[in-house]
């Protein structure tokens, strides 16, 4: 690929393929997609994160060699997790890039930026440590961490909220001698600064920074590497005094006064933080407090059309549905669906509601409720829709199911047939036991006597020892999605195993137009030999 001053639109050819290559990267991009749309760095019910973290390595690194191009377009993904964009960004910086490959070091460099902003803060500074703790520190790493802090809009209110870690992220791309250094020129009034020591900070800081926004960099930075001496900027000034007086905190993030109070105010209450700063909470912390916030008698309202399904239903089984968020999950279901491309007459939806559906401690509830935000999504693309979950219940939309004992589909299967459904979707981590094969033996059993209604499987976990997800029956294509509104990435998955040309053309379809909104100026333009 060849980029001119006219930014003529490169090619991307995959004629460079071998018949080999052409067979084995269907099958890595498979598995990659299973994994980037369902894999996180946490424990599951049935694997240790050891085992996930494993086979997440292996599955990104295999689709890493087949095709690097490939391998960067995949992230830009709506749908993937941010875990596995993290671990992206990481190996691209990490390894570096030949001239072989179809996308060109600029255009990489744009996706790994906008990799970097899709990204909450917090996962982008953890991203950061994972570099330094990796020791990746080439150039391109020094240029993403300094451009992603130093020109932030919010500096100041991570420079509260996140202290250290954007410490940690500074001297990592600066090196300590050099944090040092500037912490001890940035501690001096601009005018009392030697010209070698404005040369300093020019390049190391202010070639990021427009001028006018200089001071208040400045001064964030300085903040950030331990000198709270002379600020002005209204909450670092807030951070400093609530040392003295917890109530001139009430400024600062919830976190940020929390710990100042445990540390300096240990006669406090925590009820206290809470009434101060409940102006500025998150939308986050605003749902993951109420319970917090109902134990110290403190009102912190939220907006449910704030928050995505699975948020919603993770809250309704802690703190219990009402009217105001079974409202809000029919309304989302209906919008979802009304973007999907497909419609049906009549849909039969068998639920997995196994006790693994509770998924593990560490993201309880999860599994299952995105079985739920999905089936009432399914349930809206039909005029009429039959739900049956594998304890033999028939269920409605926005109802809460409450996940117990073993797995059988097998009979849900053939009680939702009997409904005589345009299509059958079974939601289910593909964990079958009660017994297990007896759903694939179904499914077969059906076939033989002309039954043909379309089957499909969507899992909401990954599943190390499948490296990818786990499917009922090999006659049932298995789909992933951690949220309704990543279907398109099971139905990408299966138009890439059917053509390779084809799933590359659709694959940049969707990623295309987040590419060109990083601000680059190149574009991507496909020409299938």
């Amino acid at each position: 690929m060849e980029l001119t001053r006219k930014m003529v639109k490169p090619a991307v050819c995959m004629t460079y393929l071998s018949n080999e290559q052409r067979e084995l990267l269907p099958l890595a991009f498979s598995a990659f997609i299973d994994t980037a749309a369902t894999a996180t760095s946490r424990a599951t019910f049935y694997n240790t994160r050891v085992e996930q973290e494993a086979a997440i390595e292996m599955v990104h690194r295999e689709l890493f060699e087949m095709d690097r191009g490939v391998y960067t377009a995949v992230l830009m993904l709506p749908g993937l997790t941010d875990f596995n964009r993290q671990l992206g960004v990481v190996r691209l910086l990490n390894e570096a890039q030949s001239a072989e490959g179809w996308m060109s070091a600029e255009l990489e460099g744009a996706v790994i930026s906008k990799l970097s902003q899709m990204l909450p803060t917090q996962r982008m500074l953890k991203m950061f440590g994972i570099l330094r703790k990796d020791r990746v520190n080439n150039a391109r790493t020094r240029r993403l961490i300094l451009s992603s802090i130093l020109r932030a809009d919010k500096l100041e209110f991570w420079a509260v909220k996140y202290r250290r870690k954007l410490e940690t992220a500074l001297v990592h791309a600066w090196g300590r001698r050099i944090a040092s250094i500037m912490y001890t020129i940035l501690a001096k009034r601009t005018d009392d600064r030697s010209e070698k020591e404005r040369q300093i900070i020019s390049r190391h800081l202010g070639r990021f920074v427009d001028q006018g926004n200089i001071a208040r960099v400045e001064e964030c930075i300085r903040f950030v590497l331990g000198d709270e001496n002379g600020l002005s900027l209204r909450r670092l000034v807030a951070y400093r005094d609530a040392k003295r007086d917890l109530a001139s905190g009430r400024t600062l993030p919830f976190e940020t006064l929390e710990g100042l109070r445990s540390r300096f105010h240990r006669d406090k209450a925590s009820a206290e933080v809470l009434e101060l700063t409940k102006s500025q909470l998150t939308s986050g912390q605003k749902i993951g407090l109420q319970r917090k916030a109902q134990a110290a008698d403190v009102e912190v309202d939220f907006d449910p059309a704030n928050y995505d399904a699975v948020r919603l239903y993770v809250y309704a089984y802690e703190m219990g549905m009402n009217a105001a968020i079974r409202e809000e999950l029919s309304r989302k279901a209906r919008t979802t669906a009304a973007r999907l491309p497909v419609r049906f007459e009549h849909v039969g939806i068998l639920l997995d509601v196994s006790e693994s559906m509770q998924g593990h401690a560490t993201q309880a509830r999860r599994p299952i409720s995105v079985v739920l935000a999905l089936r009432d999504v399914l349930a809206e693309t039909a005029a009429q829709s039959t739900i049956v979950t594998s304890d033999g219940r028939t269920g409605s939309t926005t109802e809460l199911i409450e996940p117990v004992g073993d797995t059988s589909l097998a009979m849900g299967l053939i009680a939702l047939l009997k409904h005589d459904p345009d299509v059958v979707f079974v939601l289910t981590d593909g964990y079958e036991n009660a017994p297990a094969g007896r759903f694939g033996e179904v499914v077969h059993a059906v076939r033989r006597i002309g039954v043909e209604t379309p089957i499909h499987q969507f899992s909401p976990v990954f599943a190390a020892e499948a490296r990818g997800i786990r499917s009922l029956s090999h006659v049932v294509p298995g789909l992933p999605v951690s949220k309704p509104e990543a279907i398109g990435l099971g139905l990408l998955k299966a138009l890439f195993e059917a053509d390779v040309d084809r799933g590359l053309t659709a694959l940049m379809g969707m990623v295309c137009p987040l590419i060109e909104s990083t601000g680059s100026p190149d574009h991507v333009e496909l020409m299938l030999g």
